[in-house]
């Protein structure tokens, strides 16, 4: 058969695009260039296979076909001068010609010339997409959209391309896919699938609760009647109980029970619901939801969960009523917790129990007194003040007589802005830094600092600790400081039982007894060494051993109380039996006692996995035979009497 001329076979090619453009381009706008030059801007009516029908300045024209280049926009903003049409009509040709590598330059030199050319665009989206360079077929197709997004019908194309690189398990692409979807082409009906797969791919894939959220609840209340409703409630349950919202995630689950009652996910939901009450401190609930998954369910590993949460309510867990759940400090103030986090302080009002909850008029207005919320590290308090040691701001004083705030810093005066640890009496206020020790006299409100250049002391100071006649610090290695308060001179320490590989973690004073936690890299243990208030006396008690992670090594805090003095029976007359000391110690994985009456370790708790996975311990308090764990991911408390039963009070 005799072949067409190129001319005709490019004419054919217009003329089929025209006659779809009849129908998908009605009621747009319509851009003829003429042969001699003009070009004419009007409303498209019709076409046949010689004509074509426009409304221009009010009046029917009826154009031929050959001799007349044709374009349709929706903004004429957007319509292509001739030198870049010429460059498109080119690479149209060479794209019959099968020449698409000579076709992409010119679709690519019509856009330097017009860079709002979408039809440019569009084509070298579909060029791209053919050879597999996605990553370059996206940012074309996201160009045609932003520059008229009425003209092509991408869904199809996207939607295919999020697919394949979902099988790919290149998510990264099938969200910039699908995002366009739902961005620009809101009310598809595709839309509602889009959603819903677009919500699933950012929890599941992307490990993006937040986003997830988003997106799928914004689905649930649009598409309510979608087959994927049911998941998406349930996902919404567990993004809001990530982000911290644990009564919206309680009632998002709780409804999500009531109205799937047959769904697969029903015990996975309850559990949750039990993992929720827990961070909370509401073993009560905790123990109620978990027994109901256990009702619902006959997976074992699920069961094996129910037992870890109805054995985790031994504790009671916080992660609510706190500026940030990674706590790095903890003082206790009669009935109040003192906690500082990297994202301010809180004061926390607890009672025998152990419930808490927010006091917030001090602690905000500490927050708020500098521009930036403190990263809190350090705090001291007694009735007059409380002092807050921060990482990047020195020291604030809370004035409890006057309700004043004020800052120390090297603005100011004051060594450092980093203050790792505070302690103080009557008199004074002693601060650890990383410039060296700090003493603050509270009568004359006068400082002396102390460092390596003028003390023999190290200038990092991680922890200190104060008795009546001396004054203990201690560095980050095994460099030990002790200060004669009565003749102000300062010794280097050192002790038997400490070796030169031994790094000291924190130092404290209970009672008439000088402790500080320790650990040995090299030696893979850690422990704690107590002795009498002037170091004399002093023996060292390995507490883990075998451990090869420096990190599980170092993280040990430990503290102490006093046991209760014994009554005899039958008496009301107290034993003369000096009182004996109950020292806490807090690893990174359980928490444990050194009891001095019976000179043994007695009991060891493990902290509750499945609400605190991978936490890290940070701090240790101890009133009235309970402990308070500070951890990365939350608080815990735990009494004694749970820990263990076997000792007397």
């Amino acid at each position: 058969m005799k072949k067409l001329p190129q001319i005709h076979l490019f004419l054919l090619f217009i003329l089929s695009c025209l006659l779809q453009a009849e129908i998908s381009h009605s009621e747009q706008i319509v851009i003829v260039d003429r042969e001699n030059g003009d070009r004419l801007t009007g409303e498209w009516i019709r076409a046949t296979d010689t004509h074509f029908e426009i409304v221009y300045n009010r009046q029917t024209l009826r154009l031929p076909l050959e001799g007349n280049r044709i374009s349709f926009t929706t903004d004429v903003a957007n319509v292509p001068d001739r030198i870049a049409s010429d460059h498109y009509d080119k690479a149209q040709q060479l794209l019959q010609l099968e020449l698409p590598e000579l076709a992409k330059r010119k679709f690519e030199a019509a856009l330097e010339e017009f860079p709002l050319y979408a039809d440019a665009h569009y084509q070298l989206g579909l060029l791209h997409k053919k050879d597999g360079e996605i990553e370059k077929a996206l940012v074309r197709f996201r160009s045609v959209l932003l520059i008229d997004n009425q003209k092509f019908d991408l869904v199809p194309i996207l939607t295919e391309i999020g697919e394949e690189a979902a099988t790919a398990e290149q998510y990264e692409q099938t969200l910039d896919a699908f995002q366009l979807i739902l961005k620009h082409y809101p009310d598809h009906e595709s839309t509602a699938a889009i959603a819903y797969r677009t919500g699933f791919l950012l929890i599941k894939k992307l490990n993006d609760p937040n986003a997830g959220f988003d997106v799928l609840y914004d689905a649930v209340q649009r598409f309510h009647q979608s087959p994927e409703h049911e998941e998406a409630v349930y996902l919404i349950g567990l993004a809001q109980a990530e982000k911290g919202e644990y009564q919206n995630a309680l009632s998002t689950l709780k409804n999500f029970a009531n109205n799937y009652p047959e769904s697969d996910w029903l015990d996975d939901a309850l559990l949750k619901r039990a993992v929720i009450y827990l961070q909370i401190g509401d073993p009560d609930e905790a123990i109620n939801a978990a027994k109901r998954a256990r009702e619902k369910s006959s997976d074992p590993e699920l069961i094996a969960k129910v037992d870890e949460v109805i054995q985790a309510t031994a504790w009671n867990i916080y992660t609510h009523n706190l500026p940030d759940t990674n706590i790095q400090v903890v003082v206790v103030d009669g009935n109040s917790l003192w906690i500082g986090t990297p994202k301010g302080i809180a004061q926390i009002v607890t009672d025998h129990t152990g419930k808490w909850s927010a006091s917030e008029a001090v602690a905000l207005l500490i927050n708020e007194h500098l521009s930036t919320v403190p990263d809190v590290r350090s705090i001291a308090v007694d009735n007059r003040s409380v002092w807050v040691g921060t990482r990047n701001q020195g020291v604030l004083h809370y004035n409890r007589q006057n309700n004043q705030v004020k800052n120390y810093a090297l603005a100011d005066g004051f060594p450092s802005n980093w203050v790792r640890d505070i302690e103080m009496d009557d008199e004074e206020v002693w601060f650890a830094t990383d410039a060296g020790v700090v003493r603050w006299e509270l009568a004359s409100a006068s400082q002396t600092h102390y460092n390596r250049r003028n003390s023999n002391v190290a200038d990092d100071i991680y922890s200190i600790a104060l008795t009546p006649e001396s004054v203990w610090v201690g560095t980050a290695d095994a460099d030990i400081a002790f200060f004669d308060r009565t003749t102000g001179n300062w010794q280097q320490r050192s002790f038997v039982d400490i070796d030169r590989n031994t790094q000291i973690a924190r130092f404290e004073v209970i009672n008439e007894k000088m402790l500080f936690s320790w650990y040995n890299a090299d030696e893979s243990e850690n422990g704690f060494f107590l002795a009498n208030w002037d170091g004399s006396n002093g023996a060292s008690y390995p507490i883990v051993t075998g451990f090869t992670e420096k990190e599980l090594l170092s993280n040990i805090y430990v503290t102490g109380q006093t046991g209760k003095t014994e009554k005899r029976n039958n008496a009301n007359e107290e034993n003369t039996q000096p009182l004996h000391l109950q020292v806490w110690a807090a690893m990174n994985d359980s928490v444990t006692i050194y009891d001095s009456r019976i000179s043994d370790f007695i009991g060891i708790v493990k902290y509750p996995e499945i609400v605190l996975s991978d936490a890290v311990v940070q701090c240790i308090a101890v009133d009235k035979n309970r402990a308070w764990i500070g951890t990365s991911k939350g608080m815990l408390t735990i009494e004694k009497e749970k820990l263990s039963r076997t000792v007397e009070e």
